[in-house]
């Protein structure tokens, strides 16, 4: 109850206290006198009103005069309210003060000296609290809106910011307020947006109020977010008094924007490092867009594609077409029809060939325009050319090729059902090459089929074919011909030009060949007429080579025949129908039977006994070779051993089996051989095994390896036909031969004036060699002494002995007093 107690002091304050306590009052006091003049006023009066009592008692202000003109009316009913109360109620007016209006509350009081007013001045207050009530409803305005808002002084600085600058970018609302909003622009960015504000607030913009811009405004965490922000001026709205920038989060835009950038950077680069020319047009003709594939490959300068006329464009690119008129209706169709699209191919006079595409251009499903593509297909025309001609024509010899000649006879015999023309096919087979390709090389062998395809070429006109069907063989195509006569004339002339010797690597080389003619009429087909030339062929062939046959019907005949001889041949040998005779053999001076050559016939069921002359030839062609040679060499091993047992050992001669050059290859001979002599116990020095200089030579290298396994076993080596082939000096040292047969050609041919000494030279080869000659095809006494003479060791012939059946040679071998 203390605190009630009334204050004790020891004396009453005196006036002098009083009015201290008035002067030190915060609150302004003045005094108007009856007159409602400022007659006093204390510090904190003086203060708002920006005057001295002296300053306003020489003025004689009237204290009416302070208030506000619209708050004039207020203060007189609150003067007669005072005047009638002594005591007035609180109000709030403007008064003018040194600074301009302050809005001050005033409480009058009368007394009979005038009216005491005391004013306390509300101006900051108020204004704290408006401002606190528009930061209120700005923030509840903002609060659910995605538009960054922030209200900005003209400098810039932040004075109220929406929810949006925590969401967006993490940054607390009141500790922005007072900063710069520059500090939350990305450094790129900053000196954009301050030209903005100077231009808004002072510059251009001002005029226009707003202005847009995108920036990256920075995150709480120094990350960047892209805004399109839009600043108005509404510095002289007094409602407002600021700058008010709204922006808006465009990230998703500027990632399209990205995208749409990278996707069209990559069309670009594509556009323009595509191979294919591309170039696009409007709906007129007029190049739009190109690349500079486009300007290579139609030789013209940027400028031409840009010209005001679309018809100069047209008729610059068209001058090196070889048909410009076809490309001028073709491009005047699309345009009429410009839905259309094209695939054509364009040749330019110097050979070039361009591919060119066309498709319309699309907006929204409307066509605006056309796109071209241009490809340089001149290299695959190119290729394709020569895909095509390697297709249809030998690599060695450029000639026609089986296909190609094929389709060039078929094509010739459509022709000939339409005009009655004739026509005639040659083939041509080169007699003995395999000879030459084993004898001297492959490279030897392709340099003749090439010189031979040279001399075909100058053999025939200029409208016919010549073909290399395959290793030796070659045709020719003959149309339109006036008669049988000039077919038969290229064929005799081929054979001339053929029989020439050939200068192949520094070396004479001679060949021939063999030609077979078939004509063709209407009915035949292109198997009939090839098969008719090389019945032909082969006949030429068997009549001695180098020479031509014109096809006859009895030649398919013999071809059907030689066939079904073929089939019946097949196990001729399992069916006992091959026998085996054997050809004496004769020392030429102690006339002593000292070998006998192995000779098969067959006992044909129909044919009756035929000569290996009838039958060998097919057996080799088929392969039947090695069934017969395996036969005849068991066979003859088997006698061996059977004369032995009747006559003794000692008085049995050596057996000469022949080798075909197939047995020869097969690296499995010795074993087989070997074998056969253990079957039968028949000592290997009564056996000789005779191969051809042509079978030796087909791979020397395997054949060399063959015969010393065989040598080995202690078979004695005879060369048979010695001198037909290309005899070399060289094999007869690399290979180990025994015996040197020589042709019976050279023995027939000794009457003539080189006959002997070419037997004399080969003899004395043989010796210088150390082998044995022999000599074949001894038919006269005349013979046999002059063969005897030029130094022959051993002879054999029908002089001396025709082939005869093994218990033939038996008898011989019991009456004999001679022995091998």
């Amino acid at each position: 109850m203390a605190i009630f107690q009334p204050l004790r002091t020891q004396s009453q304050p005196t006036a002098e206290d009083l009015q201290r306590l008035l002067v030190d009052l915060p609150d302004a006091v003045i005094w108007l006198d009856a007159e409602f003049r400022v007659a006093w006023a204390n510090a904190a009066g003086e203060a708002l009103f920006g005057m001295t009592i002296a300053d306003a008692a020489e003025q004689g202000i009237d204290g009416l005069s302070l208030v506000h003109p619209d708050d004039l009316s207020i203060g007189l009913v609150a003067l007669d309210t005072v005047q009638n109360k002594a005591v007035g109620s609180p109000l709030e007016m403007r008064v003018r003060s040194g600074e301009g209006w302050r809005l001050c509350e005033v409480i009058g009081h009368a007394t009979d000296y005038g009216l005491v007013l005391t004013l306390r001045d509300l101006t900051d207050r108020r204004r704290w609290e408006i401002a606190h009530d528009e930061q209120a409803r700005f923030r509840a305005m903002t609060a659910n809106s995605d538009v960054l808002t922030v209200m900005l002084t003209a400098d810039g600085t932040i004075e109220q910011s929406s929810v949006v600058i925590t969401r967006a970018l993490g940054h607390d609302q009141e500790a922005l307020e007072g900063q710069a909003f520059e500090s939350i622009v990305a450094p790129h960015d900053q000196a954009t947006w301050r030209e903005l504000v100077t231009s808004l607030v002072l510059g251009l913009e001002r005029a226009v109020g707003s202005a847009s811009v995108d920036l990256e405004l920075v995150r709480h965490d120094g990350t960047t977010v892209p805004f399109v922000v839009t600043v108005k001026n509404l510095l002289d709205d007094q409602t407002v008094n600021a700058l008010v920038l709204s922006g808006h989060d465009i990230s998703d835009r500027v990632s399209v924007e990205q995208a749409l950038r990278r996707t069209n950077s990559v069309l670009a680069a594509t556009f323009e490092s595509t191979a294919d020319g591309m170039l696009v047009t409007n709906l007129r003709g007029q190049a739009t867009m190109w690349n500079h594939r486009a300007l290579d490959l139609w030789s013209i300068d940027r400028e031409v594609l840009t010209p005001e006329d679309p018809l100069d464009l047209l008729r610059n690119v068209i001058v090196e077409l070889e048909n410009p008129d076809e490309f001028t209706r073709m491009t005047e169709t699309l345009y009429q029809c410009p839905e259309r699209e094209l695939r054509e191919e364009l040749v330019f006079h110097n050979g070039r060939r361009l591919e060119c595409y066309t498709v319309p251009q699309r907006v929204d499903g409307r066509v605006v325009g056309r796109v071209w593509s241009f490809r340089d297909v001149t290299a695959n025309h190119q290729l394709q050319e020569k895909l095509t001609h390697q297709a249809f024509h030998d690599p060695l010899t450029g000639l026609a090729n089986r296909s190609l000649f094929r389709e060039r006879v078929s094509h010739a015999l459509t022709r000939t059902q339409r005009t009655n023309a004739t026509l005639a096919v040659l083939f041509i087979d080169l007699d003995d090459f395999k000879t030459v390709n084993d004898s001297l090389g492959h490279l030897v062998g392709d340099e003749m089929l090439v010189a031979v395809s040279d001399r075909l070429r100058n053999c025939l006109r200029p409208g016919d074919t010549a073909a290399r069907l395959g290793g030796d063989e070659f045709a020719v195509l003959i149309e339109d011909l006036p008669n049988e006569i000039v077919a038969t004339a290229v064929a005799e002339r081929i054979v001339g030009v053929l029989d020439a010797p050939m200068h192949l690597v520094g070396r004479m080389v001679s060949t021939s060949a063999s030609v077979g003619v078939a004509y063709a009429d209407r009915s035949m087909s292109v198997s009939d007429v090839l098969r008719n030339a090389d019945l032909a062929m082969y006949n030429a062939k068997n009549r001695g080579k180098s020479c031509y046959r014109v096809y006859e019907p009895e030649m398919h005949s013999a071809a059907l025949q030689r066939l079904e001889v073929e089939a019946s041949l097949r196990g001729a040998a399992e069916r006992g129908e091959l026998v085996v005779e054997f050809q004496p053999i004769y020392h030429t001076t102690t006339g002593a039977m000292v070998e006998a050559e192995a000779l098969v016939r067959w006992n044909h069921p129909e044919r009756g006994l035929l000569g290996p002359g009838m039958f060998i030839p097919q057996a080799e062609e088929s392969g039947i070779i090695e069934e017969i040679g395996e036969f005849v060499l068991r066979e003859s091993i088997r006698q061996l051993a059977h004369w032995a047992d009747v006559v003794g050992l000692d008085r049995v001669p050596a057996v000469n089996v022949n080798l075909s050059p197939r047995q020869l290859l097969d690296r499995r001979l010795p074993e087989r051989v070997g074998a056969l002599l253990e079957e039968f116990f028949v000592p290997a020095d009564k056996l000789v095994l005779e191969i051809t200089e042509s079978a030796i030579m087909a791979d020397p290298e395997a054949s060399r390896v063959t015969l010393e396994r065989l040598k080995e076993l202690g078979i004695s080596l005879a060369v048979d036909d010695f001198g037909t082939g290309y005899s070399s000096l060289a094999y007869l040292q690399r290979f180990p031969i025994d015996f040197l047969k020589i042709d019976g050609s050279f023995v027939r041919e000794m009457t003539n004036d080189d006959g002997p000494s070419l037997v004399q030279a080969i003899a004395q080869l043989a010796h210088t060699l150390g082998l044995t000659a022999v000599a074949e095809g001894v038919e006269t006494e005349e013979q046999l002494l002059e063969v005897t003479r030029l130094g022959c060791d051993l002879a054999q012939g029908y002089f001396l002995s025709r082939p005869v059946p093994a218990q033939a040679l038996l008898a011989l071998l019991s009456t004999s007093s001679d022995t091998p």
